[in-house]
């Protein structure tokens, strides 16, 4: 017996012994935890910058920063943050996309800073380009210490940094055609006549996909530019636009009755209506302005060609009502690629009355194009074997492949 109670004994202390060991660990500076402190952003070498886009994806300079005084040396990701005045008010500054999680030091890429001059520039320079005072500031997040999905964890706070003021002289982008760049990154509407499935099972009926422009007007290395569309929306709808399929973030909502990005209440309008929404993803800019009715309007939208005989074996589409029923999609698995003087249309009413091509037979998986109603005669659009979900806009003439 004195032997189990010896043995016990050792357990006790063990724990006793861990439990303190684990009370050191999440032991922090209270200042620290509710966001109360700040913490020291050091100078670099250089105060000056010209940006240029043959420089594009290297980094236009390292800052340095002295780790904030949680209490204990922590892991910490820390975010570059810039504005044009130095107090950071909501709303008023843009966030890099590069963090820095190796020590206290965070690499500065060219095109990230570029991209927020131009956005704080309104989305355009002309020459000759202006040299810009911005400042800067660190945003540091503790990863060993935030918010459970219990709420159970210790609670830390973001914490900021000084600001220091830098000379930026950016460069103009270059931006492509949208049939030129490799990978568009569309953005879709989500939440008209109550469906709120952001899933591929919800593209069409639910997911409603903004259309591109002609013109240059896209980064071919990002895939962000100008996408549009017009649709009907009730004033008792309420919606807001996604980025990414089965994700809730990035998005753009609401605040205080006002467009924002990550905005925290839905998008809602004041009265019944046409409405046409663009968006602008590499300013960041959403308009939603009262648009005319569409002229035309179609009992059924289909898609013929050589895949099943020009006509013997349509594919029908199902309209979207919530929008407006000038949106169309269905699903359709093809056999094999097209012919080599192949292809595929979208037609109204089982009719070559209107019918919509292509103005190259270029395409594709999960990319955008503009077709033309009877502007194409004879011009055919190409496809690729597999499964895919098709949308299509029967106003603009935008369609898009998606593959399963």
């Amino acid at each position: 017996m004195k032997k189990i109670e010896i043995i016990i004994l050792l357990i006790l202390s063990s724990l006793t012994f861990f439990s303190c060991k684990d009370d050191e660990i999440v032991k922090i500076n209270n200042d620290a935890a509710s966001g109360k402190i700040s913490f020291v952003l050091n100078k670099p070498a250089y105060s000056n910058y010209v940006l240029e886009n043959a420089n594009a994806s290297s980094t236009m300079d390292s800052i340095t920063c002295a780790q904030p005084n949680y209490g204990f040396t922590a892991a910490v990701t820390y975010t570059t943050q810039v504005s044009l005045g130095s107090t950071f008010a909501e709303g008023t500054y843009s966030e890099l996309a590069t963090r820095g999680t190796t020590g206290e030091i965070v690499g500065i890429n060219v095109k990230e800073m570029n991209k927020a001059l131009i956005a704080f520039n309104g989305g355009a320079f002309s020459e000759p380009l202006p040299d810009k005072t911005v400042y800067v500031r660190l945003k540091a997040v503790i990863s060993s210490a935030s918010i459970s999905a219990t709420k159970d964890s210790l609670q830390v706070q973001p914490l900021y940094s000084n600001a220091i003021s830098l000379k930026i002289k950016p460069y103009i982008e270059p931006l492509d055609f949208y049939y030129n760049v490799t990978t568009l990154r569309p953005w879709y509407i989500v939440g008209l006549g109550g469906k709120w499935d952001n899933s591929v099972a919800g593209l069409g009926s639910s997911l409603i996909p903004l259309d591109v422009i002609d013109g240059k007007a896209y980064d071919p290395g990002s895939g962000d530019g100008t996408f549009t569309t017009t649709v009907y929306i009730k004033s008792s709808d309420s919606f807001k636009l996604i980025r990414d399929v089965s994700a809730w973030s990035p998005s753009w909502a609401m605040t205080g009755g006002v467009l924002k990005y990550s905005g925290a209440d839905n998008i809602t309008v004041s009265a019944n209506g046409w409405y046409t929404i663009t968006l602008n993803s590499i300013d960041n800019k959403l308009t939603i302005v009262a648009a005319t009715s569409p002229t035309s309007s179609y009992a059924k939208i289909g898609l013929v060609g050589d895949f099943e005989g020009w006509g013997n074996g349509e594919v029908l589409f199902t309209a979207n009502t919530n929008a407006g029923g000038h949106l169309w999609y269905a699903t359709y698995t093809f056999t094999a690629d097209n012919t080599a003087v192949g292809g595929c249309k979208f037609r109204a009413n089982s009719a070559w009355t209107d019918d919509w091509g292509a103005p190259s037979p270029d395409h594709r998986d999960e990319r955008y194009r503009l077709a033309s109603v009877n502007g194409y005669k004879g011009k055919n659009i190409a496809f690729k074997k597999g499964s895919y979900t098709i949308i299509f806009n029967d106003i603009d003439g935008g369609y898009y492949f998606i593959k399963k």
